[in-house]
């Protein structure tokens, strides 16, 4: 077979891995399509009043990017911590799949905040707290929804894992899908944009110093890549290669520079370690369906300012 053939069929396989193993074949999608149900943006509610009248506005602000993965029958949803410690319930809306129409519909995933778990690395005086945080979620009767596979090296469907027991290395190709804020235009969809680069560096405990003058924990990354507002608890992946097609989850931002062309990740250690924090807890949040016919300030006020 010529080496062009090859790299045709082999293109072919890379455009058909799903994200989540195991999906019937007749719910596969595009690779963007899967992320797009798999990344979701965490946003808030704000009241404002218009002038010189009584009506209320409200509209949809965007907090940050999280993102799901499920273990065994459980769900969860991960983002970072900083993005989610805040004085007010946070929410997003979700693209789940009808198992029986094979059509998405979008709901309103109620996040409350006192029930997210944080890694139990809380820093100290010089070192900042590890920045990972997950909440358990309920499943969604009939509705499937994208993410993540994590699997227990004992498990029987461990083959189906994509959080590696190990940390990625520099030069590591990646991908990190976040949602932006202000980049000097408006989406019209509710969809994740995509970045590529590399693991560029490991930091080393007492290194590198972000927010509050504090050094970031010593397991964290820089990747040199593009970043914008918004990207905060978005999710870092490799990039699928010809010895390289299964999608697996790396890390996930926390930070950025000045120029916002660099980034600062917890690796995917951290994440695990988390998650098994979480494993124990009981589940939270709430979903509820967005009607397309419903006057809902979700739809009409939403805004990625």
């Amino acid at each position: 077979m010529k080496s062009s053939e090859l790299l045709f069929l082999l293109s072919i396989v890379l455009v058909c891995v799903s994200l989540c193993a195991g999906r019937d074949e007749k719910e596969k999608e595009s690779f963007y399509a899967q992320l797009s149900r798999a990344i979701i943006r965490l946003e808030h509610f704000e009241k404002t009043q218009r002038k010189k009248s009584a009506q209320i506005l409200v509209k949809n602000v965007s907090d940050g990017t999280a993102f799901f993965i499920g273990s065994v029958n459980s769900l969860y949803v991960v983002t970072a911590r900083h993005v989610v410690e805040k004085p007010y319930d946070l929410h997003a809306r979700v693209q789940c799949r009808n198992r029986k129409t094979l059509k998405n519909e979008v709901f309103l995933l109620e996040l409350p905040r006192h029930k997210w778990v944080y890694h139990n690395n809380i820093g100290d005086e010089d070192t900042r707290f590890v920045d990972v945080a997950v909440m358990k979620i309920p499943l969604i009767k009939e509705h499937s929804i994208n993410c993540f596979r994590y699997e227990l090296k004992d498990s029987n469907d461990y083959d189906k894992n994509q959080l590696p027991l190990g940390d990625p290395e520099p030069p590591q190709p990646i991908l990190v899908f976040g949602f932006p804020r202000k980049i000097g235009f408006t989406l019209l969809e509710q969809i994740p944009i995509g970045r590529s680069g590399i693991i560029s560096m490991r930091t080393g405990k007492k290194f590198l110093k972000i927010d509050s003058n504090k050094f970031v924990e010593e397991r964290c990354l820089i990747i040199d890549a593009s970043m914008f507002p918004g990207n905060s608890g978005s999710p870092v992946m490799n990039q699928q290669r010809i010895f390289d097609l299964k999608p697996r989850l790396l890390g996930l931002v926390i930070a950025a520079n000045d120029k916002l062309d660099f980034g600062i990740i917890e690796p995917v250690s951290r994440i695990r370690e988390t998650l098994d924090l979480a494993r124990d807890k009981s589940v939270s949040g709430h979903w509820k369906l967005i009607l397309k016919t419903k006057v809902n300030p979700v739809h009409e006020t939403d805004t990625n300012k």
